[in-house]
């Protein structure tokens, strides 16, 4: 699927999503890690990046500033990529001046900065003037953008038996972010859908579009919305790993939980050093536990 297919979205606002978890930043570093050759061109970026650049920047004073995502690009310049789930105005812009500023200097490159604005932000502030210098970032609106005709576009080329591109599944990883009538939930799960009948694609980009697809739905969606797409991932690879980390889990607790109860019987028979050497717990852990006992009233 090409670029030029996608349509300005419907103004339609949809309902504002949950509290923001950390989540969005994580997925999208992932899905630019491993699809920026596709998502450059989607936002208009025509030059090809060749490697990743550094983002924690050190100042003069030992503080850090952490970027989200830079590349380097085959001229040698950086694209520097911030991402915004809420439109912090001016603020904002002064930090990702700093971010320019401090990378230009530190590492002799020209930068550009691209901010990627999800949610309802529509129209942020894109620049401002002090003194003589004006500072500028180039703003990506997904909102202007269609994940419904995407997502139509994308079934059409598999029910035709036609082959989907590394972009194509590349642009399903932010689909989440676009405006569209699709409730959220349900676009997840046309999304996993296309994946799972995505038979061209190699399994290991699979994998990577269905992790980020996971996380930006843990960001967005409820948690009765969350159980119900568990259900839908089960039979993915994505959802097998899942279950396998919930059943280590599982046992690494209830290890713990043994531990626990075989220390707390063994107080007031062995020192706490022995205790602690046959459970293999902390001594502290054991020491809590005396305390906590000690504590309680007599039956």
């Amino acid at each position: 699927m090409g670029t030029e297919k996608l349509k300005p979205a419907p103004e339609a606002l949809r309902p504002e999503p949950q509290e923001a978890i950390q989540h969005e930043d994580a997925a999208l570093k992932t899905a630019f890690r491993y699809f920026s050759d596709v998502l450059l061109p989607y936002f208009g970026i025509q030059k090809k990046a060749v490697d990743l650049a550094a983002t924690e920047l050190v100042h003069l004073d030992v503080k850090k500033f952490y970027e989200d995502f830079n590349l380097v690009m085959e001229d040698k310049s950086w694209v520097h990529f911030e991402f915004q789930s809420k439109n912090e105005g001016l603020e904002g812009l002064k930090r990702f001046r700093i971010y320019e500023a401090l990378a230009s200097y530190q590492h002799k490159v020209s930068v550009t900065t691209y901010v990627l604005y999800s949610g309802r932000i529509k129209n942020p502030m894109t620049q401002f003037t002090e003194g003589v210098n004006t500072f500028k970032i180039v703003p990506v609106i997904m909102r202007r953008y269609d994940a419904d005709q995407m997502i139509a576009d994308l079934k059409r080329k598999q029910e035709c038996k036609e082959k989907l591109t590394k972009e194509d599944m590349a642009l399903l990883t932010i689909c989440l972010l676009m405006e569209g009538k699709m409730p959220l939930k349900d676009r997840v799960k046309a999304a996993y859908q296309i994946t799972k009948e995505a038979a061209s694609a190699g399994q290991e980009e699979l994998d990577k579009v269905e992790t980020v697809l996971y996380v930006m739905a843990d960001k967005f969606l409820e948690s009765a919305e969350m159980d119900e797409l568990r259900e839908v991932i089960g039979m993915t690879r994505l959802g097998q790993m899942l279950v396998n980390r919930g059943i280590e889990q599982g046992i690494e607790q209830g290890i713990e939980r043994g531990k626990l109860e075989i220390a707390q019987n063994l107080i007031g028979l062995l020192d706490d050093h022995t205790i602690a050497e046959r459970t293999e717990l902390p001594l502290k852990t054991v020491l809590e536990l005396k305390e906590k006992k000690e504590s309680e009233p007599m039956v």
